[in-house]
């Protein structure tokens, strides 16, 4: 059976591509079209369009991320692919609101379809695929899903859509009982820069601190992730993202734990 690393950038997902190699490993990058909100360096935006095969504008998430991905790569000695869909920008155009708690169109159309596409037309049949969920994490293995429905052909000139079984979970992490603990000291030693705070810099999954964190140390994308909320529109029901920005900031919150998010792709 075909094996895919399903890697996010960070810390867990980059200790498990490194310990236990796949046959493919591969990234789906989530964009923005704010030109705010852009890298700074011109060939750091030259490769990333090489990489997903199109324009690239900005990420919502941390530009270290980008970098992180890079160096891993020469680490590995393999290629990561890249993936990336529709923009954040016209996913919540086409949804008419922003993703929240209940409603998680985010991971679904921007992580979940690019790589369900990779390996729709590059594999096609159920491979085994790992995902760096930690042990002390466990729980998030019964909330794994195997099936996902996307589009597989044409039908006359509408697309034709399937729920597909297309893939095994495959937990090493979980399997060898390797934790928070152990993924932080291999960090640390590896020499890769990883951003402090992995993921979507506005996910939000995310404790309002580290949202009012991420003002700081990202505001352009925090005010991307701000003005796309409205009156009926929210991505939380505590506040709003400017009413984040105002918080007194806790010196002794645990600021860069990460998220994770149950579809297996936006893992730190």
């Amino acid at each position: 059976m075909i094996t895919i690393n399903s890697i996010s950038g960070g810390k867990t997902s980059s200790y498990m591509a490194f310990y236990y190699p796949a046959d493919y490993t591969i990234f789906s990058l989530v964009t923005i079209d704010d030109v705010r909100c852009k890298p700074k360096d011109e060939h750091l935006i030259k490769y990333v369009s090489n990489k997903i095969c199109k324009d690239f504008i900005a990420t919502a998430e941390s530009d270290l991320t980008l970098i992180a991905l890079i160096e891993l790569e020469q680490l590995l000695g393999r290629e990561i692919i890249w993936v990336s869909g529709k923009s954040f920008d016209s996913v919540i155009k086409k949804a008419t609101i922003v993703p929240n708690s209940l409603m998680r169109f985010c991971t679904s159309e921007m992580k979940i379809r690019p790589i369900f596409d990779w390996w729709h037309k590059n594999i096609g049949e159920i491979c085994k695929m790992g995902i760096g969920y930690r042990y002390d994490e466990i729980e998030r293995v019964d909330r794994f899903t195997t099936s996902f429905k996307g589009i597989t052909g044409n039908r006359g000139e509408k697309n034709k859509w399937e729920l597909l079984e297309w893939r095994e979970g495959y937990f090493p992490l979980v399997e060898n009982k390797i934790n928070h603990f152990n993924i932080i000291n291999w960090a640390n030693k590896s020499g890769l820069t990883f951003p402090n705070d992995s993921n979507c810099v506005g996910c939000f999954h995310k404790n309002p601190q580290q949202l009012r964190k991420n003002w700081d140390e990202n505001e352009n994308k925090m005010q991307w992730f701000a003005e796309k909320e409205s009156m009926k529109s929210k991505f939380r029901q505590d506040g709003t993202y400017f009413e984040f920005k105002k918080l007194a900031l806790q010196l002794d919150f645990n600021f860069g734990g990460g998220v994770g998010c149950n579809g297996g792709f936006c893992t730190d």
